[in-house]
């Protein structure tokens, strides 16, 4: 029974930090359009470019290594 109550309690423990790291780690939603000069190396932002189905905003990655910048549609 103690085994029991102490696997609840440290489970609980690791997922209030799980959820307290992924509320941290959000991609910001920024107004203007992304570029080159607005991006760091490897910075991802959300940008509403009325591009992307309903529901969907445009996620824009800059490489680590290239000077290019990929979108891709993601769920808001």
């Amino acid at each position: 029974m103690t085994r029991s109550i102490i696997a609840c309690i440290s489970a609980a423990c690791m997922l209030s930090l799980v959820d307290i790291s992924g509320a941290s780690a959000q991609t910001p939603v920024v107004t203007t359009p992304p570029t080159l000069k607005t991006l760091t190396p490897g910075q991802s932002v959300l940008f509403d470019d009325k591009k992307c189905p309903a529901g969907q905003i445009g996620k824009y990655t800059r490489a680590q290594k290239r000077s290019s910048i990929t979108r891709r549609c993601v769920h808001r």
